[in-house]
């Protein structure tokens, strides 16, 4: 750390803040973008990409609970030429492109058919990757505990699945494979193609087909192809990544339509007319209990998934994940099996 808020000693004489776009979420500020940093010494202007995330703490201060900066992505413009290979062309670039979608499709139909998957594996990396001819960069999407994998064996790891190569990563579930459910297509989109200095840099999204379920993935992607000594175009640069998106963006669930505004005020409704109803039916010397279930049914989502529940006259038994323990808070100990002694019946009163 050389000390970035006084540059080095050469400080800073203005700092200016460019959003690409600030969103609430939740309550929570997330803002994305650019700022320029003017040097104080030698009047340049250095740009950087940021997301910041601003949260409200219990002072009532707005302050920074998330920050991320990065210098911009450049391809190197003068890569020197290497050893009189002849430069990566464009149309190579894309013929490599083809035949990396095609090596995943064929690799998922191995698999399916019960066929040596690892060998097709094994062979596309070698006619695909440059593994044995120099330095691999490759980051692939679904990698949490181990980023990059620079050798063939890492990556055999990840396109087969670590249960399938000895000494595999646990992370890894066989991309090549989508964890057993195969793919059916991909398809390259390139954002651009470029060449320089003999060397080819593509980024861009592609499209993965599930050959189980049809739906579609999209994932971003930076590849760089060299010629290697035996006049073959490889990857030697391949960096792969979920989209970004902010809350309200986020893909559908299984299908399900998103929960709207609306909806989420109907539910609590309902929810203020549940505990009156029960109160009232407890009053009247009704069935409140058979009134409580009935409600709980409808209201939470106890059968039908995690419900995280922390009521509030709880002490002793904070949290409440089935509904017989919500139960026991809503109508009392006493009115249920095995409730909680401290557990008065809130829906009662």
């Amino acid at each position: 750390d050389l000390g970035f808020a006084i540059n080095a000693g050469n400080g800073w004489s203005d700092v200016k803040y460019m959003n690409h776009k600030v969103t609430i979420q939740n309550g929570v500020g997330i803002a994305m973008g650019n700022y320029d940093f003017t040097c104080a010494t030698t009047g340049n202007k250095v740009r950087v990409e940021y997301t910041f995330g601003y949260k409200r703490c219990a002072d009532g201060k707005v302050r920074i609970f998330l920050h991320h900066s990065s210098v911009p992505f450049r391809v190197a413009e003068e890569m020197p030429l290497i050893d009189g290979l002849a430069p990566v062309t464009e149309a190579e670039v894309r013929e490599v492109q083809q035949k990396w979608a095609n090596a995943i499709k064929s690799i998922s139909a191995t698999y399916k058919t019960g066929g040596d998957f690892k060998k097709a594996a094994a062979d596309a990396a070698a006619e695909l990757y440059g593994y044995g001819h120099g330095n691999v960069l490759f980051k692939p999407t679904k990698c949490a505990e181990v980023q990059f994998r620079p050798t063939g064996a890492d990556a055999m790891s990840y396109f087969v699945g670590s249960q399938n190569v000895e000494k595999g990563y646990k992370e890894d579930l066989g991309f090549a494979i989508n964890a057993g459910n195969g793919w059916s297509d991909v398809k390259y989109m390139n954002h651009k193609v470029t060449i320089q200095n003999g060397v080819g840099i593509a980024m861009g999204n592609y499209d993965f087909t599930c050959a189980t379920t049809g739906n579609k993935v999209r994932v971003e992607y930076t590849f760089g192809y060299k010629r290697c000594a035996d006049g073959k175009v490889r990857i030697f640069l391949h960096h792969s990544s979920v989209p970004f998106r902010v809350a309200e963006e986020m893909p559908l669930i299984d299908g399900l339509a998103p929960v709207t505004e609306a909806e989420v005020r109907e539910v609590q409704q309902k929810w203020a007319n549940a505990i009156k109803s029960i109160s009232a039916t407890y009053k009247t010397g009704g069935d409140f209990k058979k009134a409580a279930a009935d409600a709980a049914a409808e209201l939470y989502g106890y059968g039908h998934g995690n419900v995280l529940f922390k009521p509030t006259k709880c002490a002793e038994v904070q949290f409440r994940p089935t509904g017989a323990d919500a139960m026991s808070y809503f109508v009392g100990s006493q009115n249920v099996e095995k409730g909680y002694k401290e557990d008065l019946g809130f829906a009662i009163n």
